[in-house]
């Protein structure tokens, strides 16, 4: 299987801005009034810097990361001004400089385990300024029940894509697909196939890790009550959470409305 290096052409023409046409108002809604203006914000798992480019049009300083070079090399050509890293959220090391952190497009479900789920969450604690809000998304499990990983094709002239899998198994919470990408260059047809898998969390697990990562005052909402419809906001839930201050206690609050 190939990486999703070769994912991310397909990647950014038809996923990208159709997720964050949905999530930006919601981040506009839920995160963006606590973050202040023309602050530092880590993009974690950014993909190909669409969500970077809203936020630096806002005024925002993006600092972007990601584990894929060619996710990476679109975000840098798509958003010249920002600043973007390859590197892992498991494994990335910076510390305490941003004001806010934003992790979209359930990435975090693509760490397959709770240790490294944990990991990316410290290493998002640890580069932020205490105080400093942090949103995400993760998909819960009835996202994954409901056509998560239904067949479907794409086909133009110069570019065909294949998705199939075996979809969700309740019993190991992990759910994989198969993406069959041809691409036309010149006159030769390139195949690539990529694997994606993920983990389904549930919510005591998700507050566990934040509270062990160094986070606090955390409020769930659930995507379609905040108007994400669609498969969509199917089992999708927001998550904004606070780095501990000093002298703060690692209180959570569940808040499944707007």
């Amino acid at each position: 299987m190939a990486t999703y290096d070769d994912f991310a052409w397909f990647y950014n023409r038809y996923w990208n801005e159709e997720f964050h046409s949905l999530a930006f108002p919601i981040l506009e809604r839920i995160w963006l009034p606590r973050v202040p203006p023309k602050s530092g914000v880590l993009d974690v798992c950014c993909g190909t810097g669409y969500l970077a480019g809203l936020l630096t049009e806002r005024g925002y300083k993006v600092t972007g990361i990601d584990v894929s070079p060619a996710m990476i090399e679109h975000a840098r050509a798509h958003v010249p001004t920002a600043e973007f890293h390859v590197c892992d959220a498991t494994e990335f090391r910076r510390r305490g400089n941003f004001a806010a952190a934003v992790c979209t497009f359930d990435s975090l479900n693509h760490i397959l385990s709770a240790k490294g789920l944990e990991s990316a969450l410290r290493n998002t604690a640890d580069a932020l300024q205490p105080g400093a809000p942090f949103v995400f998304d993760m998909l819960l499990e009835r996202g994954y029940q409901t056509g998560w990983a239904e067949g479907f094709t794409i086909v133009r002239d110069d570019h065909v894509l294949l998705i199939s899998g075996s979809g969700y198994d309740f019993r190991s919470r992990m759910a994989e697909c198969t993406i069959t990408m041809f691409r036309l260059a010149g006159n030769v047809w390139r195949r690539s196939d990529v694997q994606v898998r993920e983990r389904c969390y549930s919510h005591e697990e998700i507050h566990a890790a934040l509270a062990h990562a160094g986070f606090a005052e955390t409020s769930c909402y659930d995507a379609r009550d905040l108007g994400m419809g669609g498969q969509l906001g199917e089992g999708r839930v927001f998550f904004v959470t606070t780095k501990r201050r000093a002298s703060a206690s690692p209180r959570t609050a569940t808040r499944l409305n707007p």
